[in-house]
């Protein structure tokens, strides 16, 4: 390397003579090298385990059951902009938008899809809703429900009129397994205490694509009524298998009168007509 240069030469095209240097500059030269090599190493290393050290944030965690015995679903698929088809946990459900104009499919975990008409808003992919009841713990699950879809009460928007969605059922027997959940209908339209009446209807045995299915639809009279809600309700249980799937799958409608409203019951054959297994 060339010393330094004398101010009054420094200009372009002058080459001053070279300078015998003295050997313990170089010595000091190399030093400073080597330590300013090792201070870059040193920054290099702290930086790259800063950028692999930073913590990646956590995807949000899906929603819980209600506290309330009519909750509604957050994160709702606002009806109107629903696709013809729904992907959501390793399944994807479709309509045939020619047959079905305005339908909204949705499947979950479970595999058993379905779709809903326009006017139901059916939620995204992961969120779950149900119904609970107190309990010395404070609020117990009665029936949580995943692939969910709504109506919501006109009179207290935070309320639904209508709900459906598909659960699980530990009993590989639809049959016995309908049973179980038919003890879940009054407990789920008790309010306030007061225990409703309610009529099942005959079990009706039909097929989902190969799989055997049964239904039972309970008329409910006699509930506690408030500023949102009317007296009746229509509850349809359907529970079938699904290939991979352990146990019986169970697929639940709830029609519940509204203060200024009335649950039309042919909606729960039209739903339940469009039930598909994925195979």
């Amino acid at each position: 390397m060339p010393g330094p240069i004398d101010p009054v030469h420094d200009y372009p095209g002058y080459e001053p003579r070279r300078k015998r240097r003295p050997p313990w500059l170089a010595i000091s030269l190399a030093i400073a090298v080597v330590i300013i090599v090792v201070l870059s190493a040193v920054l290099i290393t702290q930086s790259t385990h800063d950028t692999s050290g930073t913590p990646t944030q956590a995807a949000p965690s899906s929603t819980t059951p209600s506290a309330s015995p009519r909750p509604s679903a957050t994160q709702p698929r606002q009806s109107g902009t629903a696709s013809p088809t729904m992907t959501c946990e390793g399944y994807t459900a479709a309509v045939d938008p020619t047959s079905q104009p305005g339908w909204q499919p949705t499947v979950n975990k479970r595999g058993l899809a379905y779709a809903v008409p326009p006017d139901w808003t059916v939620a995204q992919c992961g969120v779950r809703i149900g119904w609970a009841q107190p309990c010395p713990q404070g609020q117990c699950v009665v029936r949580e429900l995943g692939a969910v879809s709504t109506i919501a009460n006109p009179s207290c928007e935070k309320q639904n009129l209508a709900m459906a969605g598909v659960a699980g059922s530990k009993n590989p027997d639809i049959r016995a397994a309908l049973d179980e959940e038919s003890k879940t209908v009054p407990i789920i339209y008790t309010h306030d205490g007061k225990v409703p009446t309610v009529e099942y209807g005959p079990v009706r045995e039909f097929s989902i694509g190969t799989h055997p299915a049964v239904q039972m639809v309970a008329t409910v009279t006699d509930i506690a009524t408030d500023a949102c809600t009317g007296a009746s309700a229509f509850h349809s249980m359907v529970v079938t298998t699904v290939p991979n799937v352990e146990g019986s799958v169970v697929f639940l409608v709830s029609l519940r009168e509204g203060t200024n409203a009335s649950p039309n019951p042919d909606v729960i054959n039209k739903i339940v007509k469009t039930l598909r297994s994925p195979a």
